[in-house]
């Protein structure tokens, strides 16, 4: 990867899109970005078909499965990104092959930015899997065009900040079992419900806005404050 930086920053091709090219080939073709895609697609397909199973059964409405599908398809993406960010340096440095980056001729904020931006690789792929499962759970409702809408919207702010935190702690990590072990401890304390957390948790506080779009029928106007906090988190995270 070192030398084609070198032979192709002479052609003054930015270095942030040599590192991402790169990056994208590990990641996707046969890599973990597209085996975790994989098991992802496949256990969207099962939640789907227990959703469905349940709407014969008049257990859920067509805007209370389309929201379960969309939550579950965030954080599962989020958890991919912060996974991907957790290896992007620390396994360099565990396979031995960070010594070469640092010596070509890139700085190192455009070696952390294509790494960035090849993890985060995984939210768009993520979305457009779920889009046909949330299009057939609506059942013709209305709620599915605000149900991607929305969706997107929080997803772009969550997953850039979840997979900055990724590169974040691996960045600090000599090791990635160390990395991904921190990495899933901070996830996990995100995950845990509590009411007093909910306004300053960014993956609660963005549930809940869906939420009350999707589900309760409630206006913009009234649920844009619960934005807050995941574009503080996004803004600090990613400004680290």
């Amino acid at each position: 990867m070192s030398d084609a930086i070198v032979h192709l920053s002479k052609k003054a091709v930015p270095a942030w899109w040599i590192v991402l090219s790169r990056e994208l080939a590990d990641l996707w073709i046969g890599g973990k970005a597209l085996y975790l895609i994989l098991v992802f697609s496949v256990l969207l397909g099962i939640e789907t078909f227990v959703l469905a199973t349940n709407f014969e059964l008049s257990l859920f409405s067509p805007q209370e499965m389309v929201f379960e599908t969309l939550k579950t398809a965030i954080q599962v993406s989020l958890f991919i990104g912060l996974i991907i960010g957790a290896d992007s340096i620390s396994g360099e440095r565990e396979r031995a092959t960070i010594e070469g980056l640092l010596l070509t001729p890139v700085s190192r904020r455009q070696i952390i930015l294509g790494k960035f931006l090849g993890a985060l690789s995984s939210w768009p792929a993520a979305l457009a899997i779920t889009i046909p499962y949330m299009l057939l759970l609506s059942q013709g409702n209305a709620v599915f065009g605000p149900a991607v809408l929305w969706g997107a919207l929080l997803g772009t702010i969550l997953a850039p900040a979840f997979t900055a935190l990724g590169v974040l702690v691996s960045f600090w990590c000599n090791s990635n079992k160390t990395s991904f072990f921190v990495s899933l401890g901070i996830f996990l304390i995100f995950l845990l419900p509590g009411q007093f957390l909910q306004w300053l948790n960014p993956i609660q506080a963005g549930f809940n806005f869906l939420s009350n779009l999707l589900v309760n029928n409630q206006t913009i106007g009234e649920s844009w404050a619960l934005l807050e906090a995941p574009v503080m988190f996004a803004v600090l995270v990613i400004g680290l």
